[in-house]
């Protein structure tokens, strides 16, 4: 469910299920920083630097991220 909070001017802002997530599990300044990245470029590719940045955040908290050939294995089996 979603949560409503105010923001520093007094507006209420609704939060989302990703937002919350990205403040229990810490990382939300190195997912900005990527965001940022994206919606000034608009190519991923121009924001590994920040992606890495944020793949470590997440890893030293939560452990390895699963990689794509990881799904498709534990698809297949």
């Amino acid at each position: 469910m979603d949560s409503i909070e105010k923001t520093p001017d007094g507006e209420e802002e609704e939060k989302d299920v990703w937002d919350t997530a990205l403040e229990k599990g810490g990382c939300v300044e190195e997912h900005l920083r990527l965001n940022d990245c994206y919606w000034d470029t608009h190519d991923w590719r121009k924001c590994t630097e920040q992606m890495e940045e944020f793949r470590k955040c997440w890893e030293k908290r939560h452990g390895p991220l699963p990689s794509i050939s990881d799904k498709k294995n534990k698809n297949l089996s």
